[in-house]
């Protein structure tokens, strides 16, 4: 199992590259943003915005909220690319000797799973670094809130991962594009029912603060019970990581 990790990473060391340089840049940006905000010049913009009355302190603090939730959001969708690991294996049909090996379907599967579940660690660890200096330079966003922020979209690239890994091993590797869209429908389908009244409000014009309020309450529930999607991540990834045991088990030529 060991060496199916080893060979995972060698898969992604270009990408892992790529990756450290994507995680530098993030950080230097938002401790910049940070520091500008606080005394350079979007500091001054926005001062200028408020005191014209274009905008209010609050709307100023929510622009300056959700860019900060932007700079999170980068180094975890950053780990959720593993097309490569399984794209890399079509090409030197790893398949073919895959299955001499002395290691059963489900560790095979555990790998890849593995594989996944360390590069999101990756991402938690850049996050947690920018958590400690950012929340250390502004009041904008409490530690507590940064890490509700860091549970949530963690859970969500748990699962997309997952769903990933398992649709790749049920439609197989020449599928691997609809294996990446496919998840991002249904998280979008799930998170449009769960907002229904809002969504509707917001496509039919009833209620033109519908983005507003649905952005307020999406952000909440970051903060405040970030933990429910926690709970649903772990059941996610535990079903997709068993469908895909059993699909790799009743299939030939699986890696």
């Amino acid at each position: 199992m060991k060496g199916l990790l080893i060979k995972d990473f060698y898969c992604l060391k270009k990408q892992l590259i790529n990756y450290v340089f994507i995680i530098v840049g993030v950080i230097v940006i938002s401790i910049m943003f940070v520091l500008s905000y606080n005394f350079g010049n979007i500091h001054a913009g926005f001062a200028e915005m408020v005191d014209s009355g274009q905008n209010t302190e609050a709307d100023i603090g929510q622009i300056a909220r959700s860019s900060m939730l932007l700079f999170m959001l980068i180094p975890m969708a950053c780990a959720a690319d593993l097309s490569h690991l399984f794209t890399d294996d079509e090409n030197a049909s790893f398949y073919k000797v895959a299955a001499a090996f002395p290691v059963s379907p489900g560790k095979r599967v555990a790998c890849r799973f593995i594989a996944g579940y360390l590069y999101i660690a990756i991402g938690v660890a850049v996050d947690l670094i920018m958590t400690i200096i950012l929340s250390s330079l502004t009041d904008i966003i409490s530690f507590g809130k940064f890490c509700g922020v860091i549970v949530t979209f963690s859970s969500c690239m748990l699962m997309y991962i997952s769903m990933f890994i398992l649709l790749v091993y049920f439609l197989g590797n020449g599928r691997i594009t609809y294996a990446n869209v496919i998840p991002l429908l249904i998280g979008a389908a799930v998170f449009a029912l769960a907002n229904f009244d809002k969504v509707k409000d917001f496509m039919t014009g009833v209620n033109d603060n519908a983005l507003l309020e649905l952005y307020d309450q999406v952000t909440a529930f970051m903060f405040q019970r970030s933990y429910i999607l926690f709970i649903a991540a772990i059941i996610v990834s535990g079903a997709a990581y068993l469908a895909a045991v059993y699909i790799a088990g009743r299939k030939r030529g699986v890696a």
